[in-house]
């Protein structure tokens, strides 16, 4: 079953052959975020009435969350179904349980929050936000790290289903850190918006919705293949820079080598 969120201030679910099985209504503003609850069983969503609902899976209304100060933009169940986390034009992450209280309010971002995500234990969040950065915080809270994108917006994250690396997208661009906050690397769009990211459920590819209208395929294989391309022509740079018995040679037949070697890069 697919969920959908539209900006006509409804929530629909459908068959995968297209089928429309239900509408929900009751926001009363644009929805932009749903998510399911990992039994499938409920359905969250977010919405620029400044609300988080919480329906059951025919379409009843189970809970209205209220606190945020703004448009909410997105919304996610915590893989172990307990807690939902939602993001905001408020400049905060809201963490709640699911009879609507409200548990920690994470103050840190100084511009919109476009997205949120869950590590897969669900004992850790990404969030994403216009301020150029993307935070990790504990579940309970607390700043654990904090990776800038050399001015980018970011405006969606997730992570992989080994909770070991998380990918941003921002204005065109995606970014893949592992969880210390060391970039791994910076895959460019096609200079349009990248609006949303997410890891295949086996975690070798990565989809990236676009502005434009298409959705981009990452081969992570690929990534660790240039990660080593890239890896392998800096050491040859240095080794015809610094080895004396190389620099006794042709230096231009040997920048030629290396141009040959690494053009593809």
């Amino acid at each position: 079953t697919l969920a959908a969120a539209s900006r006509d201030k409804t929530i629909k679910l459908f068959s995968l052959d297209g089928k429309l099985l239900r509408t929900f209504t009751g926001h009363d503003g644009q929805v932009w975020g749903v998510s399911f609850s990992p039994d499938g069983q409920a359905i969250t969503s977010a919405s620029k009435d400044k609300t988080v609902k919480l329906w059951s899976r025919d379409g009843k209304l189970l809970n209205t969350l209220q606190g945020h100060q703004d448009a909410v933009n997105w919304v996610s169940f915590s893989p172990d179904g307990k807690l939902l986390a939602s993001a905001s034009d408020d400049k905060t992450v809201k963490i709640w349980n699911l009879d609507g209280k409200l548990l920690y309010s994470l103050n840190g971002h100084s511009r919109r929050v476009n997205g949120v995500a869950w590590t897969p234990d669900s004992q850790a969040i990404a969030s994403a936000s216009i301020d150029n950065t993307v935070k990790i915080w504990s579940r309970d809270g607390n700043l654990l790290n904090n990776l800038t994108g050399d001015g980018d917006s970011f405006i969606s994250v997730s992570f992989s289903p080994d909770g070991k690396t998380l990918a941003a997208s921002s204005d065109d661009k995606v970014r893949i850190w592992n969880r210390e906050g060391t970039l791994l690397i910076a895959l460019k769009g096609d200079k349009q918006e990248l609006t949303s990211v997410s890891f295949s459920n086996d975690g070798k590819t990565l989809a990236a919705g676009s502005g434009n209208g298409t959705v981009i395929f990452q081969n992570l294989a690929d990534i660790e293949l240039e990660k080593l391309l890239a890896r392998g022509c800096n050491l040859l740079h240095d080794y015809l820079q610094t080895n004396q018995k190389v620099m006794k040679g042709d230096g231009s037949a040997n920048a030629r080598g290396e141009r040959a070697l690494c053009s593809s890069r």
